[in-house]
């Protein structure tokens, strides 16, 4: 998808149509008093909501969309489910009989949530019966829940975030290195890299941390994991064979190896977060807001590129809210949602630090206006010039990511060449996908 300046195709959204009315035979219109008649009121309803990525508690929830959902829709009274592993998984609450009208994942976590206990409901007639317009959303977003689908949609876009690469402006400083400012080849950074890694006053400095799942999924050689219309493992094809070289080619650059301490993606992310020791960081682009909090003096920086994907940059990782089989009213949940795609609502959830889902260039400078974690951040540097295509994510896609992540391992710690890893990690998903067949 090519996107103006790191931004959306350009569209406007115009929010409502108009609706004629009709005195029956009489050619007349409506008396005084007739069109003083307030609308009808509408049955309150409770509408649930839930999230098993644990981005939000309550507070947080209504303050991003709950608020907004009750001021535009006053009989509705949004309920949120706070995501804790043991007493509010989603395994859980299905258990206990709870009903959750509208279950909001991103793409990523759709497979082993909404798919995984057969929630999904195909939104296609409503989206008909409300002359919903889906070429005002990002165009990737929509392919994605085309695959997921078999050709339907489960759910629309709210927001999304990509990979995105941040900085530590004091270790650039301490070693004199520029900032990152300008788009970069994917060998500049390896550059980088090896500049940055170094040792100083009795301290350690890594030169790139990176989410390695994340780079593995949202890859811009869009190479899925499994191959939909045999479901087996496609770790040993090109694309992907591609995309794992270069993260373990980043690992190898000299100071920024990883061993069995520091390999896991937690440890990673306490080394750039709160030991500061990480001068760039690969991860997405929805993480800064804590890391601000941390006192960490970041900024965002242009992806690279590589040099057979020119101008080509991550995937898009879009959030969904989907309309579960159990919810109680699934026309007033679809009206919910709408809005939630609203011009209004994109604007206010792209101030509070949210990338939105609409083709308007014009959002691109609202993003981080009312968050001050933002103020001061090189913005324009969030979204690439061009997403890469979307990689089918499909539901045995977690159960490969699992074998994969063991191949990254091996791969780091030297117990496996990269080839080896990767034939082991496609019998291994191979064999796991028939099981959980």
């Amino acid at each position: 998808m090519k996107l103006n300046k790191g931004f959306w195709l350009t569209s406007l959204f115009i929010a409502a149509a108009m609706t004629g009315c009709s005195g029956g035979g009489s050619s007349q219109g409506p008396t005084a008093k007739e069109a003083e008649k307030p609308a009808a009121k509408k049955d309150p309803i409770e509408l649930v909501f839930y999230s098993t990525g644990g981005d939000f508690d309550e507070k947080g929830f209504m303050e991003m969309y709950g608020n907004k959902i009750k001021e535009k829709f006053p009989h509705v009274t949004p309920v949120f489910i706070t995501y804790n592993a043991k007493d509010t998984s989603l395994d859980k609450l299905i258990t206990a009989g709870q009903r959750i009208d509208i279950l909001y994942n991103s793409i990523g976590q759709t497979a082993m949530s909404l798919q995984q206990y057969q929630m999904e409901v195909d939104i296609s007639d409503l989206i008909k019966k409300y002359n919903y317009d889906l070429t005002k959303l990002e165009p990737s977003a929509i392919e994605m829940q085309r695959q997921i689908a078999n050709g339907g949609i489960y759910g629309l876009p709210v927001n999304t975030t990509t990979l995105s690469l941040f900085y530590n402006k004091e270790i650039f400083d301490r070693f004199g290195v520029p900032y990152p400012k300008e788009s970069m080849s994917w060998e500049q950074m390896m550059e980088l890299t090896r500049k940055l890694s170094r040792e100083d006053s009795g301290k350690k400095y890594t030169g790139l941390g990176i989410s390695n799942s994340h780079f593995l999924m949202l890859t811009p050689y869009s190479a899925p994991y499994v191959d939909p219309k045999t479901n087996r493992a496609m770790f040993t094809k090109e694309p992907f064979v591609k995309t794992f070289e270069a993260l373990i080619g980043a690992f190898k650059v000299p100071g920024n190896e990883l061993d069995k301490n520091t390999v896991s993606y937690s440890k990673l992310l306490e080394k750039w977060e709160k030991d500061k020791t990480v001068a760039m960081f690969m991860a997405l682009s929805g993480l800064h807001s804590r890391w601000t909090q941390s006192g960490l003096n970041w900024d965002y920086a242009p992806m690279p590129t590589f040099s057979d994907k020119p101008g080509v940059g991550p995937q898009n990782y879009p959030t969904f809210f989907y309309i579960t089989k159990m919810a109680k009213d699934k026309e007033q949940a679809f009206e919910v949602i709408s809005y939630l795609t609203s011009e209004e609502m994109q604007t206010h959830l792209a101030r509070k630090g949210l990338i939105p889902v609409l083709n308007n260039t014009k959002l691109l400078s609202e993003i981080g206006k009312d968050a001050s974690f933002l103020s001061g951040k090189q913005v324009s540097a969030i979204l690439p010039a061009k997403f890469a295509d979307p990689a089918i994510k499909m539901k045995f896609q977690t159960v490969a990511q699992t074998e994969v992540i063991k191949a990254f391992n091996d791969a780091i710690l030297g117990t496996k060449d990269i080839n080896t890893a990767l034939r082991d990690a496609d019998e291994a998903a191979n064999k796991a996908i028939d099981a959980a067949k």
